[in-house]
């Protein structure tokens, strides 16, 4: 049922965009960005799906998907495996800690391998400060094609996030944000296009 929902979509040119969003931090701000990705997904005609971390719940890695007997999988794992897989592309969405990317994030991925394959991503990064979390983009865009999910060149890479979008995730400058947005989505969904005809 979930494919041929898919298959569908995919011939009316409506893809499913997951954000995988890595921070569990007390009064985290880049969930923030989150919502504003979602809401620009969404206007542009697609579907925005959140995996978040502090909703998930994964407990740290002991068994990946795969190893669990399909009648013994958690409920949490179970749900987080059905919007990976479903998914027609993937928008990461990270801080940076210690020029590296947050472990609820990390672990994520390690729960998970087939879901990823063959479907392209981006990272978006984001900081408090001035520097938008630059370094963790490539230890991602590395894990991210060790999964065999293709990274694109572009991103949106977000300094100052608290002052720049409110709780709801509606951005200070809408023109300069949504310029940016267009740069990398427009790009991601021309291999989410390719990879998924």
């Amino acid at each position: 049922m979930v494919k041929n929902t898919m298959q569908k979509n995919i011939k009316k040119n409506i893809f499913n965009f997951t954000i995988i969003y890595g921070s569990t931090r007390k009064n985290r701000v880049g969930i923030r960005f989150v919502y504003y990705l979602a809401n620009q997904i969404k206007l542009k005609g697609h579907k925005a799906i959140i995996v978040d971390p502090l909703i998930a719940k994964l407990p740290m890695l002991n068994q990946r998907f795969v190893e669990y007997k399909k009648s013994k999988v958690p409920e949490n794992i179970k749900k987080v495996q059905k919007a990976l897989n479903r998914s027609s592309a993937f928008i990461v969405v990270s801080a940076e800690y210690n020029h590296m990317p947050p472990p609820a994030l990390i672990n994520i991925f390690n729960y998970y391998y087939a879901e990823f394959n063959r479907k392209p991503s981006c990272v978006c990064t984001y900081s408090s400060g001035d520097f938008a979390g630059i370094r963790v983009q490539s230890p991602l865009r590395a894990m991210l094609a060790q999964l065999g999910c293709p990274p694109i060149k572009f991103g949106m890479f977000q300094p100052r996030v608290s002052n720049f979008f409110n709780k709801e995730g509606a951005p200070s400058n809408q023109k300069d944000a949504e310029a940016r947005f267009n740069v990398f989505f427009d790009e991601l969904l021309w291999y989410t296009k390719k990879l998924n005809s």
